[in-house]
């Protein structure tokens, strides 16, 4: 399987963990968010070790993805206070993220941890992880 390659990737949140540590106002969202990035590095490098769709590795890493998305979406567009240039470049982003998402679920539906299943998800956690920056500027 290509899934080695989301493994290597998933250490990305690792460096959000740590950029969190360096930037972050540490208010509540930005613990909270910090905190989850952790669980999900954690939770991230479990499932992508053995891969198996609709496992309880599987269901646990969605839902932490999901939440840490959602609630950092959620903070960086109604709560931080990013100037007009990066909070464009931010919806951009959360755009780039909501189609790498699409397309990661539309080809893992048509077969698990198919090539194009693999570079879509790729893609996610790339634009994630720069995503996840801005929840820290």
């Amino acid at each position: 399987m290509q899934s080695y390659v989301l493994r290597i990737t998933s250490n990305l949140l690792f460096v959000t963990f740590i950029y969190f540590i360096i930037k972050s106002n540490r208010n509540i969202h930005e613990l909270f968010i910090g905190s989850i990035v952790l669980l999900l590095f954690f939770c991230s490098h479990l499932f992508w070790r053995n891969p198996v769709r609709h496992s309880i590795a599987h269901k646990i890493d969605a839902i932490v993805a999901k939440t840490t998305i959602i609630y950092s979406i959620l903070y960086t567009t109604l709560v931080k206070n990013l100037n007009k240039f990066l909070f464009y470049s931010y919806l951009l982003i959360v755009f780039c993220i909501g189609l790498s998402f699409y397309m990661s679920n539309y080809y893992s539906k048509k077969e698990w941890c198919s090539p194009h299943h693999i570079y879509y998800h790729f893609i996610l956690h790339i634009c994630c992880f720069v995503g996840s920056l801005y929840a820290f500027f």
